[in-house]
């Protein structure tokens, strides 16, 4: 997209949003913060984070599962 079509969707934007009730805009603030940093390359933790996360870490899956390690846990907070 060239830098006049940029500008040209980014004052439509403007305009769309000054329009926005403010539930609308409470809305719309979260997303609108994931994209100011959704071009943000994650740092290593991160990505290491979504491999595990990906990987499953045999985490609980079920509300059976988190339910049965809830149990599990005794007066120390420890698994037993």
């Amino acid at each position: 997209m060239n830098t006049q079509a940029v500008t040209t969707e980014r004052q439509d934007i403007h305009k769309i949003i000054d329009a926005l009730s403010d539930s609308a805009i409470l809305k719309l603030a979260p997303y609108a913060a994931f994209l100011r940093h959704e071009d943000e390359t994650p740092n290593a933790e991160t990505i290491a984070a979504i491999e595990e996360a990906r990987a499953g870490l045999d985490e609980p899956t079920t509300l059976e599962e988190i339910l049965a390690e809830c149990h599990a846990l005794d007066k120390n907070n420890q698994v037993i």
